[in-house]
Formats: structure tokens, C-alpha cells, sequence
């Protein structure tokens, strides 16, 4: 029941604290202008960063510099470059804390050098869905 309770708290501070001000980012700049014309938001290229012009609707592009697909996977590929690396570091410093404290122990010992061996196995996984990506990206390019 405990952990019932610790699960819809959870969801609730989630909801509460990452979805409501999300949503609430969502209005529009600017008001009437009183002559039941248009509102005072932007327009034409101002909001979409270099994208192209969306019109007098006063959107803006929430993704900066990002206006094409390859540009948003090439984005997106990035940032689990960059969390991975995060990971990666962790992990090989859980590794050598392995070490450490094996003492000795011949079976913790081969414990810390297979996790040391899966988290090379994983650096080189991550570089390679980087190279990977580039590759694709070039080819793609190219046509």
C-alpha cells in the first residue's frame, strides 16, 4: 500500500511540477489590440529562428535552429551522445570502485572485469551510433 502512495505522489509532483508549466508556456505573446484586429505577437521570420516564415500566425519555432528532420535526429542523436558519455563516466568509476574493493577476491575481481569489459563494449556502442549517424547523414547528402 506503502508503495501505492509513493507511485501516485510521484506522478502527481511530476505532473504538477514538468506538465503545468509546460502547458502554461503555451499562450501566445502579446493581447488584442482593441480594434478586433490581430494580436501583438510576432511575425513573418522574427519568430521561426530561420526556418521560413509561418505568416501573422505568431508562432514560434521551439526547437531554435532545428527546422528539418535530419536536423532534429542529428539533435536528437547528440543529446544521447551526451547522456551517454555521462553514464559511460559513471559507470567506469563504479568499475574501479569494483576494483578496489574486491581485496583480492578472486571472484569479485572477475565480477569487476566483465562489468569493466560490458561498459567498454557500451563507450564503443555510443561512439559508434555517432559514427554511424554521421555516415547515414553523408549518404543521405549525398543523393
Amino acid at each position: 500500500m506503502k508503495t501505492l502512495q509513493t507511485i501516485y505522489r510521484t506522478l502527481l509532483v511530476f505532473a504538477g511540477g514538468v506538465l503545468v508549466p509546460a502547458l502554461a508556456h503555451a499562450q501566445t505573446s502579446g493581447g488584442p489590440t482593441g480594434s478586433g484586429g490581430t494580436s501583438g505577437g510576432p511575425t513573418g521570420s522574427e519568430g521561426t529562428a530561420g526556418c521560413g516564415a509561418t505568416g501573422a500566425t505568431g508562432l514560434k519555432n521551439p526547437l531554435n535552429n532545428i527546422c528539418t528532420l535530419p536536423q532534429f535526429l542529428n539533435a536528437i542523436l547528440d543529446a544521447v551522445v551526451q547522456l551517454g558519455t555521462i553514464v559511460l563516466i559513471l559507470a567506469l568509476v563504479y568499475v574501479g570502485f569494483q576494483f578496489v574493493a574486491a581485496q583480492g577476491n578472486e571472484e569479485k575481481i572477475r565480477s569487476a572485469r566483465s562489468a569493466l569489459m560490458w561498459t567498454v563494449i557500451g563507450g564503443l556502442v555510443l561512439l559508434g551510433a555517432k559514427a554511424i549517424g554521421l555516415v547515414i547523414q553523408g549518404t543521405v547528402q549525398a543523393l
